[in-house]
């Protein structure tokens, strides 16, 4: 009797309904025709079988005699795992013969693939079976699917990726109280949204994703990691809720996500929780009390875990060979390495699942305490670092640091309030003072002070609650309506002038300074900020002594007093030099321009600015970016050259769009309002300053920028027409009116054309128009991202275009062609 050509348990229906992975099955293919053991490990869930499976059959040509599925996840014994490969190879075993025997002398002629599946209870003997075969079976192929490896010699390890998701936009709006829609060009570019759409769709035939639903799609699939289980069980509860409900329960993740009822799935899958339930009893006792430890982490790196997870149970010299086993079961993943430090993470429903084990224990408490001691001690270290000159190097380090560490900040900050540690929660926040500014986190690094200041108020320290007060009276300038500025800036002096809080009372000044003199009122700003001064040079803290300087240096330069305002800017600068902190000599450099460029020497301003322009592109500050951005067009523009002027004013808009920051918008549309008017696009610029005006009419924020501008358009065009241009986008969404506002007017016949691109550059702006990311595009062209992101700059200047949104109209109306 012949076997049958496989043994795969697939349908070929449910071949065709596999969503993603296109990629790893082509990759697979393509290592199996080399390697003669492949082992696929993962987390549970990720999806291994079915990628085996699916590989297995795209090579079933290739061995002539067939493929054997070997399921081991009834195995959890040495002898029961051999049997069972026997029985589904149908080896004869005799009294001659052990199992192993009968296994190799069934494969040994054979020219096969063998696909060995759920290894993970049974993985010592497995490995020497799978030695064996290696040594006597040459013909044989073996592909593995493990929660570890096997670690034998020729085993070449994939460690299954989670499907692809969409990154997490800064929305503009930092209040919206939805998740910002996905682009619907996005749906296809995405593995986690098919999947999803793909099985809602089964699940309830009349689901679709729109604008209004994308955005809770999309969170939900970064909310479960892109692991296709849960992405499976999470699209079948469309039956019954909407996407928006799915989002809001998944906090109960393992109520939500359980089976349909169908039987498509083997039981150890028919639950998240008994998925993990797996895992966790393949765990021996030290492995399990630091898996539910590190659940008091979003990231973390060694050192951090040795000190707040180890004792009772995990000697601190077994953390690091923890690590290696617990990576190896594929429970932490390894996240990213920043300054020297490699850092891992628990995928988000492993971490769920494992608080729930440390708090089922008792611990949660005595451990999130040591990890909330652990950072308040890191920050205070580095807030008194920072005062004293540091290499450059360190300070951009600690930032991303801090870059990577918010989830756990905003974690700690609601543990410490919940948990009766106010003056904790008030350290974490004002420590991390540089950090909010220098990123443009005003929203939520103002968010979270609030939560403290509102928490336990009678009993927080003075000192800390003074200065939180007037960090959270800092973070707010840029986004509330000066009364309400004014009154927290107010509040804070009072508490800061109470406890003689010296850092309190200067921010607070110099906040009351600068509100002063955005209103004109000159006096009242330079008694302000003489007072902020006086108390900034008690604080001795290079932070606040700067802000002081620079309020008194723009209200020089108000008052006419160039010289005065330069002394104060040159003096900012040398005292950053000396701390090496060159964030604030970028500052003190584009101030430094404006001034320059106001006294019309336009050859030193633009070299000022560009070099401030250059560290803050660095650094990813953003709005500061954008307010030098903005400068330099302006003095592109008072240089009479309106076309280089393009480039750095879009750039302004572009970041402070990113940044979340309105009123930087409307100062970015502004600018560019102004350029249209200098390439005489009356217009335009009207419905660029008209979209200002509105912006700055919900902010309270009014300006005579927007009546200058609006004057100059009506010289221009007469009433009506501007009249017009003004009502002209007041109505879009900001989406829209950004990209009307980047879409530049196409040059005229008697300008010069459009340069042709490169056959290499029409290939890569026909992927970038499908939506191609620049590692996407680099991976499928085998070229660098950085030599992908320089041809699409390349192509937006040829093409007189900034965004890619531009970049795919022009795909789609096919002038993407080669010459």
């Amino acid at each position: 009797m012949s076997h049958p050509r496989h043994t795969l348990p697939l349908s070929t229906g449910e071949f065709l309904r596999f969503v993603g992975r296109e990629r790893d099955i082509v990759d697979l293919c393509r290592l199996l025709g080399t390697a003669r053991l492949v082992t696929l490990t993962g987390t549970g869930g990720i999806g291994k079988t079915r990628l085996a499976l699916h590989v297995a059959e795209r090579l079933l040509r290739r061995f002539p005699d067939g493929t054997r599925f070997i399921d081991l996840s009834e195995s959890t014994c040495h002898e029961q795992a051999l049997r069972t490969v026997a029985n589904g190879l149908q080896a004869v075993e005799d009294d001659a013969r052990t199992v192993t025997e009968s296994i190799i002398t069934a494969l040994r002629t054979q020219n096969t693939l063998l696909l060995l599946d759920t290894c993970e209870y049974a993985i010592g003997p497995m490995a020497q079976l799978c030695q064996a075969i290696l040594r006597d079976c040459p013909r044989v192929r073996i592909l593995v699917t493990s929660r570890q490896p096997l670690h034998v010699p020729e085993e070449n390890i994939w460690r299954v990726p989670p499907l692809s998701l969409p990154t997490r936009p800064t929305p503009t709006d930092p209040y919206a109280s939805s998740p910002a829609p996905l682009p619907r060009r996005d749906i296809q570019r995405y593995e986690s949204v098919r999947l999803f759409v793909t099985r809602a769709h089964a699940a309830r035939s009349g689901f679709e994703m729109t604008r209004e639903n994308s955005g809770y799609v999309a969170e939900i699939c970064r909310m479960l990691d892109g692991m296709p289980l849960a992405i499976e069980l999470a699209a079948a509860r469309v039956r019954v809720l909407s996407v928006q409900q799915i989002l809001r329960r998944l906090d109960d993740r393992f109520q939500l996500l359980t089976s349909d009822g169908s039987d498509a799935l083997p039981p150890r899958q028919r639950t998240l929780r008994a998925v993990l339930s797996w895992s966790h009893e393949l765990l021996s006792e030290p492995e399990r009390l630091l898996l539910h430890r590190l659940s008091a982490f979003t990231t973390w790196y060694l050192e951090a875990a040795e000190e707040v997870c180890s004792g009772e149970g995990v000697d601190p010299t077994e953390v690091l060979p923890l690590h290696f086993s617990l990576l190896d079961k594929s429970l932490i993943v390894m996240d990213v390495e920043l300054d020297g430090r490699t850092h891992y993470r628990l995928p988000e429903t492993v971490r769920a699942y494992a608080a729930e084990q440390l708090a089922a224990e008792g611990d949660a408490e005595l451990y999130w305490g040591r990890y909330l001691d652990y950072a308040v001690g890191q920050v205070q270290r580095d807030v008194r670092r920072v005062r004293d000159p540091q290499p450059w190097p360190e300070r951009v380090g600690r930032l991303r640091l801090y870059d990577h560490h918010r989830d756990n900040i905003g974690r700690l900050v609601g543990w410490a309030l919940s948990h009766g540690r106010p003056d904790d929660a008030l350290r974490l926040v004002t420590g991390l003072r540089t950090h909010w500014n220098v990123r443009g986190l005003a929203a939520e690094g103002s968010w979270l002070i609030e939560r403290c200041l509102d928490t336990g108020a009678d009993d927080q320290d003075p000192h800390l609650r003074a200065l939180a007060l007037a960090l959270h009276a800092e973070l707010r300038l840029d986004l509330d309506p000066p009364t309400q500025v004014t009154a927290l800036a107010r509040c804070a002096l009072e508490s800061a002038r109470a406890c003689r809080a010296p850092e309190a009372a200067a921010t607070a000044l110099t906040i009351l300074a600068q509100l002063a003199l955005r209103s004109g009122e000159l006096d009242e700003s330079e008694r302000h900020a003489t007072a902020a001064w006086a108390w900034a040079e008690r604080s001795r803290d290079p932070v606040t002594e700067g802000a002081a300087l620079e309020v008194s240096a723009l209200l020089a330069r108000r008052r006419g007093d160039g010289d005065t305002a330069l002394l104060h800017l040159k003096r900012r600068t040398a005292r950053a030099e000396e701390l090496d902190d060159q964030w604030s000599r970028a500052r003190g450099l584009h101030l430094l321009g404006v001034l320059a460029a106001e006294r019309r020497e336009f050859g030193p301003a633009r070299t000022l600015m560009e070099e401030g322009l250059e560290i803050f592109t660095h650094l990813e500050a953003n709005p500061a970016a954008a307010r030098c951005s903005r400068a330099l067009g302006r003095l592109h523009l008072s240089e009479g050259r309106p076309v280089d002027a393009r480039e750095p004013l879009a750039t302004s808009l572009r970041v402070s769009f990113a940044s979340g920051q309105r009123i930087a918008v409307a100062r970015a549309l502004e600018a560019l309002a102004e350029l249209a008017l200098a390439e005489e696009e009356a217009e335009r610029a009207a419905a660029l300053v008209g979209s200002a005006a509105e912006l700055r009419a919900s902010l309270q924020r009014p300006s005579a920028e927007t009546v200058r501008l609006r004057s100059a358009v009506e010289r221009a065009v007469g009433h009506t027409r501007a009249a017009e241009g003004w009502e002209a986008w007041r109505s879009l969404p900001l989406e829209q009116v950004r990209d009307r506002a980047l879409a530049f007017p196409v040059a005229g016949e008697d300008e010069p054309r459009v340069e042709e691109l490169t056959r290499r550059e029409s290939e890569i702006a026909e992927l970038a128009g499908q939506g191609l990311s620049n590692r996407e595009i680099g991976s499928r062209l085998s070229i660098s991202q950085s030599t992908a992101a320089r041809h699409i700059a390349n192509i937006f200047r040829k093409l007189s275009i900034s965004s890619r949104r531009q970049l795919t109209g022009w795909v789609s109306r096919g002038e993407a062609g080669p010459p």
